[in-house]
């Protein structure tokens, strides 16, 4: 920024450089050819040495004047324009744009416009993405508050029957379980937004915790007979207890949500330097390709048909919390063929 402000000026001196040396030439060439052409013998009054000196200065202080608003209108002109647009996102505008000079010309100037474009573009692209996060949070908020409200009003009905009163309290648990998990999401998504790098890590062993996380889950996949297969060595690894079992948490509750009655789920953790190594694998209904690549997106669901069941922050938690523990997540799906989410996770975290 400091050399684009220096240059700026360089400009501004080389204008007035070239102001002065055009009127000095342009009066010069004047006087030049009123000597030669004798045109002093129509002037009414003896031209003395200060006349002569004040009516150069006048001559040159009126052209000088004309060609430095012209040199400064084009110099000062995309600045102008700057300032002019800045104003406009300070307001909340984000599609002003700039008319970047010629790409050829690649000069300070080039730079500022694109690199402003390129800020209101993200500003604006940040702006949607906070509208759209309200709107959906708004939407998923209402579904269960809806039933709780819903089944709470029936529940005053003195005449249900037991199984009745028993089925709409069910689903009123549900629901508050549902809002409950997509409070915490949104919270820890939150929380995570801004942050760099994981605090408070310590030693734990992962085997464990993942042992631990199936055993919690157990009334759900124990409901649809499925059959949990883990194989986990034991593994002693340095991270975050809350935010590593918030991986281990969502990744059960989404297999266990898409593996149908009777199915099967494979949980395999193991080390292969320089990685510590997760794979959660499914024999639910797998994914197409466009599904796949907006997967960790909030709030998306490729399966509508599972709507009621989840609300699209669980994976996108999970890929925030291994990015920022310098990991990765892979998936790889086949419709009809199940889904696979391998977690890699660095080892230097346990140093």
């Amino acid at each position: 920024m400091k050399k684009h402000f220096y240059s700026i000026w360089f400009r501004i001196v080389l204008a007035f450089f070239w102001v002065m040396v055009f009127t000095c030439c342009a009066v010069g060439l004047s006087v030049h050819l009123i000597t030669r052409l004798n045109l002093w013998r129509y002037v009414s009054f003896p031209l003395t040495s200060l006349h002569f000196i004040i009516l150069l200065a006048l001559i040159s202080i009126v052209f000088g004047s004309l060609i430095s608003m012209f040199a400064l209108h084009h110099v000062l002109n995309p600045i102008t324009e700057l300032s002019r647009a800045m104003q406009k996102v300070a307001k909340g505008d984000y599609t002003v744009r700039l008319n970047a000079p010629v790409p050829n010309l690649k000069d300070e100037m080039y730079d500022l416009s694109s690199n402003f474009n390129q800020m209101v573009q993200e500003l604006n692209s940040t702006q949607t993405l906070h509208s759209d996060f309200i709107s959906n949070v708004s939407h998923e908020f209402k579904t269960p508050l809806a039933a709780i409200s819903g089944y709470a009003t029936l529940l005053q009905d003195d005449t249900l029957s037991d199984e009745e009163r028993n089925e709409y309290i069910n689903i009123i648990i549900q629901s508050t379980k549902a809002l409950s998990r997509m409070t915490g999401n949104i919270l820890s998504l939150s929380r995570l937004e801004n942050q760099t790098i994981i605090n408070e890590k310590e030693f734990f062993r992962a085997d464990e915790q993942i042992r631990q996380c199936i055993l919690r889950m157990e009334p759900l996949w124990s409901a649809k007979n499925i059959s949990i297969c883990p194989e986990l060595e034991q593994i002693t690894w340095n991270g975050n207890l809350e935010l590593t079992a918030h991986i281990w948490n969502n990744l059960l509750d989404n297999a266990v949500k898409f593996t149908p009655c009777g199915g099967e789920i494979s949980i395999t953790a193991y080390t292969e330097d320089p990685w510590f190594i997760v794979v959660f694998r499914d024999s639910g209904p797998g994914m197409p390709p466009e599904v796949q690549k907006h997967i960790f997106d909030k709030f998306y669901q490729g399966d509508t048909s599972h709507k009621n069941k989840g609300n699209g922050l669980g994976l996108a938690l999970v890929h925030k919390i291994v990015t920022l523990y310098g990991g990765a997540i892979q998936l790889e799906s086949v419709p009809g063929m199940g889904s696979t989410f391998k977690i890699l996770l660095p080892l230097s975290s346990s140093s």
